[in-house]
């Protein structure tokens, strides 16, 4: 039949039937395209939806990580401070030297000033400063310190014997470490 048609037609028809082809095989091509389109959006939705719920969820970790880390510092330095305060505890106080240096105070000496110290948490030698009557008395003074367990060293100028009477001294004093 295709015989009968003139050649001009033949090549018309030849070109529609191509059009025809190609135009359904685009229609079937783009029927596809949406369907997969169509399944896609709900897979497309689930995983938006828990890549925010994972974002959430992480941001929230990363915030309590955080946390921890301020409270875990936190908790460092309160476990210094109170290992500090136990040995501050265990430490003889200062009143308790004032204490014991007015025990050996007599008559003849007059401590007017004390000099306590700490260096790195630990107390640095004691400057006592007074007045004593005598050269002998000062003298006593310093074997009284010496005397006490807890005092290690006294160091006592030469230049504070100097006098007779009416002596203005200042002596060092090392405590034994506990």
């Amino acid at each position: 039949m295709i015989n009968l048609i003139p050649q001009s037609a033949k090549s018309s028809i030849t070109r529609e039937y191509w059009m025809r082809v190609v135009s359904v095989w685009l229609f079937i091509l783009s029927g596809v395209t949406i369907i997969i389109a169509a399944l896609l959006v709900p897979v497309f939705a689930l995983v938006n939806s828990q890549i925010t719920a994972y974002s959430a969820s992480a941001e929230e970790a990363i915030s309590e990580v955080n946390k921890y880390d301020l409270s875990s510092t936190a908790l460092v330095r309160a476990s210094q401070d109170a290992v500090k305060i136990l040995r501050m505890q265990n430490d003889a106080k200062f009143t308790d030297y004032i204490a014991l240096f007015e025990s050996l105070e007599n008559d003849s000496i007059v401590i007017e000033r004390y000099e306590f110290t700490k260096q790195e948490e630990v107390l640095a030698p004691i400057s006592i400063s007074g007045k004593a009557d005598t050269r002998q008395a000062l003298a006593d003074f310093r074997e009284a310190l010496l005397g006490n367990k807890d005092i290690e060293t006294v160091f006592l100028p030469i230049s504070n014997l100097a006098q007779d009477k009416n002596i203005s001294f200042v002596i060092t004093v090392t405590m034994k470490k506990n």
